[in-house]
């Protein structure tokens, strides 16, 4: 092969031509930048498959240690589930998970014991091992273990699991030791898992390394708030002990990562003095040019970090580099000699070919352009004869094939008006037929048939073909098939007018309907009748938004078949309805036109697995007595259903003009209300809250205030309803518990004692998501000790979704928030769910305090509430007492607080801090 390419070379030697010269010089240059990009390559392959084998060490390295932090954490867990775990419980809960965990060496309980309980101790651990004794290490052995010295307190490994093999260990005081109680200490103040530097285990007689991992036990089963209340509350330590080098060595074993011999991995830690020693080395030391993975993991705390090096192979990487050499050396040289022989044999025939060219283009260039362009176009184009019957076809460009089925061939001398099928009575063929006997350029919108009956709707050209003599020889027919366009338009036109989800008549519709219905009623009225589902949300939030609109979908049928054909169906958003009436001449006609419609959307229906009743509320407007237009009809009827909702719900109501002015006056407050957050008109006042044993006041509810700049005070019962619709209760509590938390701190401050402030939330609030964190950040940002706060919830309010009020208590309850339950008896609670839920306080309704006296009934069931709420350990509070006698009353019941204009009625933060400072308040006899 060689000699052949000398061979060759040399001859093309001979006048070597600057084309082959070329060829050569750029041959040498691909083939230089190719092996460049080889040698890159391979290096980047290299690198990023050692990278992945030495990530996937570090990763199954770091999971065995996380494995183990779990562990830990199992173990303390045991002891956060009861504080009264015995041997045997231990042995039956650790003994499984140092079989599952064979690096484990120890699960170990450790207590504190004081100077005072050591006899006790020892006495006790003695019945169960004889010649127990609190030990520790002794000075100058690492192994060697002596009776422990006099101490204040003593960190005692208490239970090992298993005790086969750790015995050594068992009674060891780890407090002794000043690194391992630094080690302790550290656990107890953070309360969280912590690792120990590499340490001689006491197990395997001194030859063995390893970590502990301890986690602190705390009193009450839950980490403390704070580290001088953790400290306080600490009785001991769970910990595992860690064989670190069987940890290691057994996790990568068991994923077989340990079988590549090029590869060597260590682990490094640090040692009790803080130095950074190798704790596991697997493979061979390599020493010069290395690659090498470094990655730090964390440990419990404890920063460690795992190496993985490889001895990179001396040849492996070049391999590539010469294959490519040799064979961009090989290609340049062929590629050379063959430009060579190429470039005499070109010249030659250049001269031939270009006049050839210059001269087939001349005669044939104008021909081949329109013919490529005819045949390229997308639309089918037709050639036909101007003067045969028929109009015969003389071409027909591909496209003809792709819109109609057939072949140009098959076209070929056929009629045009085969392609019309057999509708050729349209008009705009006729225009067609027309403008091609008159000769003129002319188009028209033509339905037309492919070749197995599918309808095209297709846009037509016409243009003649003149001929030097200026006489027409024949038509150029272009066809455009803008079927879909139509089809778009169409339904484009439909969803401007019908409501894509029923099928029902959209606003739009619904207001020609009206203007139609009026113009035809004649002496007639028009009944116009919003119909909305009561409850729908409900239906949405618990089954979710496809089955309410599978929902919606089958009322709007039911709707649609119990109507007339002069009537209207329509849906103008969410669950509303509005169906235009005619022919009825009067309310009782059109009453009970309507029951027919309510009764049909009553009738049960099944959905989501669900067997549901719905119910609907109407509103009713007639023309011309309560309009004159859609719009004006349909605002009335839509007043008259708020007015319907507002009765009660399921109902009728005919609209009336006063509706109207309460409609404006409630749109008007509604206004005014979202103004006055943002002008600060709302204020707090304060009711004392008085304990019945010392007559101190022990605590005030937080109640709003609206002070209107024209309308003056508006009572809460007014506005709060408006604003738990309009979802504006949310920041409106929101500033109410800033407000009341800030005046309560403000308070405490001024020496007037621990406060607590009541405040109330309403159910839109307590389903707000970010509650936990919004009361959690007042707290923060006021300085009120969440002891300090009481959240008041309703019982009504509870009811709805009792496992998620459940939830949302306890995570206050975590939070140190005192919770109560407001207006007790009048929601018509469970005492199953009661028992459950986690409240401090129970208010006892102003309506059965007002009948408790002079009513041997009322009385019974008061003292039945209080006998109740303290049976719960809770603490009772009366609310609305009002009269001596009341308050005589409850105070022989064993009532503990109580709240009422008998000791004050709601009054400023002013003023309330003057009672407050008089530390003691008598009851008032007269409340007028």
């Amino acid at each position: 092969m060689y000699s052949a390419f000398v061979r060759r070379w040399r001859l093309a030697g001979r006048g070597l031509s600057r084309a082959a010269v070329a060829t050569c010089l750029l041959g040498l240059m691909l083939t230089g930048a190719l092996c460049g990009l080889v040698h890159t390559l391979e290096s980047r392959r290299a690198d990023a498959e050692f990278a992945q084998r030495a990530s996937v060490r570090v990763a199954a390295v770091t999971r065995a240690f996380s494995e183990a932090v779990d562990a830990a954490r199992a173990a303390n867990l045991l002891f956060h589930a009861s504080q009264h775990i015995t041997r045997e419980e231990f042995d039956a809960f650790a003994l499984p998970l140092v079989a599952n965990h064979g690096y484990l060496k120890a699960i170990v309980f450790q207590r504190f014991v004081s100077a005072a309980e050591r006899p006790a101790f020892e006495a006790q651990r003695r019945a169960f091992w004889p010649d127990f004794q609190i030990r520790e290490r002794a000075q100058g052995g690492e192994a060697a273990l002596v009776r422990a010295g006099e101490r204040p307190m003593y960190l005692v490994n208490d239970f090992i699991a298993p005790i086969l093999g750790n015995a050594i260990a068992f009674g060891v005081d780890a407090w002794a030791d000043p690194p391992r109680r630094r080690l302790s200490q550290s656990a107890i103040d953070a309360g969280e898992p912590v690792a120990s530097p590499l340490v001689t285990l006491l197990q395997g007689g001194g030859m063995r390394r390893g970590i502990l991992i301890t986690v602190p036990v705390y009193r009450g089963n839950a980490r403390p708030a704070d580290v001088f209340a953790r400290r306080a509350a600490v009785v001991g330590h769970t910990g595992v002990v860690i064989d670190v080098a069987l940890l290691v060595g057994g996790s990568l074993h068991a994923v077989r990562l340990l079988d590549d011999a090029a590869l060597g991995l260590s682990l490094q830690g640090p040692d009790e003095a803080g130095q950074l020693v190798t704790a596991y080395r697997h493979g061979p030391a390599h020493a010069g040019n290395l690659q090498r993975h470094v990655e730090f993991i964390d440990i419990a705390g404890s920063q460690w970090q795992v190496v993985v090096d490889q001895q990179p192979p001396a040849f492996g990487r070049h391999t590539a580099e010469l294959v490519a050499l040799v064979l961009g050396l090989v290609l340049s040289g062929l590629a050379a000699t063959l430009v060579q022989q190429r470039v005499a044999r070109t010249r030659r025939i250049e001269a031939l070919v270009a006049q050839r060219t210059a001269a087939l283009n001349r005669a044939t260039g104008s021909l081949r352009v329109y013919e490529r362009a005819m045949a390229s176009s997308a639309n089918p184009i037709l050639l036909v004869d101007a003067h045969a019957p028929g109009y015969p076809i003389g071409y027909a460009n591909p496209a003809c094939e792709r819109t109609f089925g057939h072949a140009p061939h098959e076209l070929a001398g056929q009629p045009l008006m085969l392609l019309l099928g057999p509708d050729t009575g349209q008009p705009a063929v006729h225009l067609l037929c027309a403008s091609l006997h008159g000769q003129r350029e002319d188009h028209a919108l033509v339905t037309m048939h492919t070749r197995d009956g599918a309808e095209l709707i297709t846009d037509v050209y016409i243009a003649p073909v003149r001929g030097a003599d200026g006489k027409v020889s024949q038509f150029v027919v272009t066809v455009y098939d803008v079927t879909t366009a139509k089809h778009y338009e169409a339904e484009l036109e439909r969803h401007a007018r019908y409501d894509t989800l029923t099928g029902l008549a959209n606003r739009a519709l619904l207001a020609d309907r009206i203007e139609r219905a009026i113009a035809a009623a004649g002496n007639f009225p028009v009944w116009i009748v919003l119909l909305d589902v009561d409850h729908f949300k409900l239906i949405n939030d618990t089954l979710g938004r496809r089955a309410g609109d599978e929902m919606l979908r089958m009322l709007a049928t039911r709707i649609r078949r119990t109507l007339r054909p002069l009537d209207t169906a329509a849906r103008v958003g969410g669950d509303d309805f509005v169906l235009v009436l005619c022919d009825c001449a009067d309310e009782r006609q059109a009453a009970t036109r309507i029951a027919q419609v309510r009764e049909v959307v009553a009738e049960p229906l099944q959905l989501a697995g669900q067997h549901l009743v719905l119910g609907c509320s109407a509103g009713v407007a007639a023309w011309p007595a309560d309009g004159a237009d859609a719009d004006t009809l349909v605002k009335h009827a839509e007043i008259a259903m708020y007015r319907a909702k507002s009765d009660g719900r399921n109902a009728v109501q005919f609209y009336a003009p006063h509706m109207n002015a309460q409609a404006f006056d409630r749109l008007a407050l509604e206004s005014a209300l979202r103004r006055a957050l943002h002008e600060q008109q709302f204020t707090l006042h304060f009711q004392p809250q008085i304990d019945l044993a010392t007559g101190r006041v022990v605590g005030t509810e937080a109640l709003i205030r609206w002070r209107h700049p024209l309308l003056g005070t508006i009572q809460p019962e007014r506005f709060i309803g408006l604003a738990e619709e309009t979802g504006l209760i949310v920041p409106i509590g929101a500033w109410v518990l800033q407000t009341a938390c800030r005046q309560n701190r403000q308070w405490q401050r001024s020496g007037l004692g621990p406060l607590r402030i009541a405040v109330n939330l309403s159910a839109r609030q307590l389903a707000e998501p970010g509650l936990l964190e919004g009361v959690e950040r007042v707290l923060h940002d006021t300085g009120l000790p969440p002891a300090s706060l009481e959240i008041e919830l309703t019982e009504s309010m509870m009811m709805g979704d009792i496992e998620s009020a459940i939830h949302t208590m306890a995570c206050f309850k975590r939070m140190g928030v005192k919770l109560s339950i407001d207006d007790f008896g009048t929601g018509y609670s469970s005492l199953q769910y009661l028992k459950r839920l986690p409240v401090d306080v129970l208010k006892i309704d102003r309506s059965f305090v007002q009948d408790m006296v002079g009513s041997a009934d009322g009385a019974a069931l008061v003292d039945a509430i209080i006998s109740l709420a303290h049976g719960l350990r809770m603490h009772v509070i009366a609310e609305g007492v009002e009269t001596l006698a009341q308050l005589d009353f409850l105070r022989g019941a064993g009532c503990d607080s109580v709240q009422g204009h008998v000791y004050s009625r709601p009054q400023t933060g002013e003023r309330i801090e003057v009672l407050l400072r008089a530390g003691h308040i008598e009851p008032r006899t007269s409340t007028a």
